[in-house]
């Protein structure tokens, strides 16, 4: 009989910790990382989707194929972005921060090389902050959607580092 209740009391602790488990594989609630995560990921996308923009058109051969990728990729990570937050009720603003609306002023008036230039660099920059803030929303972040959509993209992040740096140092 002890050994009974001993194997039935070894039973209940798995079944309640895999249930556990799977709750926090499924959660649904909003931290305040997620509302940061998404606040600025959205920002960013956006950044990036409108210096793209200008990459695309005002940039060398090897700057505007980097920029259309940006567009092609955050507008795709942006829409994604979208959707989560439009079921959690989580503002995703389409705006930039004031750190981006002046680059993007900046670029507008930048031609040639110094556009390349200050273009190229600032994505370097941009994608190390992106990467921390994905990287802090998998860590922190407690909504399952959110810490999914962040893992899943920063691969992409990175591989967008990668070739930034790598343009970078013909800068």
């Amino acid at each position: 009989m002890k050994k009974y209740l001993v194997a039935s009391a070894c039973i209940a602790l798995i079944l309640w910790s895999c249930d556990k488990n799977d709750d926090n594989n499924n959660n649904t609630d909003i931290n305040n990382t997620d509302r940061n995560f998404v606040l600025q990921a959205s920002m960013a996308n956006t950044a990036e989707i409108g210096a793209g923009h200008l990459a695309s058109t005002k940039g060398s051969a090897s700057i505007a194929s980097y920029g259309q990728m940006m567009v092609m990729d955050h507008t795709q990570a942006k829409a994604t972005l979208d959707s989560i937050a439009t079921i959690y009720s989580l503002s995703a603003p389409d705006s930039l921060d004031a750190e981006h609306v002046a680059l993007i002023a900046q670029l507008a008036t930048l031609t040639g090389r110094d556009f390349d230039s200050v273009y190229i660099h600032s994505q370097v920059t941009d994608h190390q902050k992106a990467i921390q803030l994905f990287n802090d929303e998998v860590s922190n972040g407690h909504n399952y959607q959110l810490t999914n959509y962040a893992s899943l993209l920063l691969p992409k992040l990175q591989m967008h580092l990668e070739n930034a740096d790598s343009v970078a140092a013909g800068y």
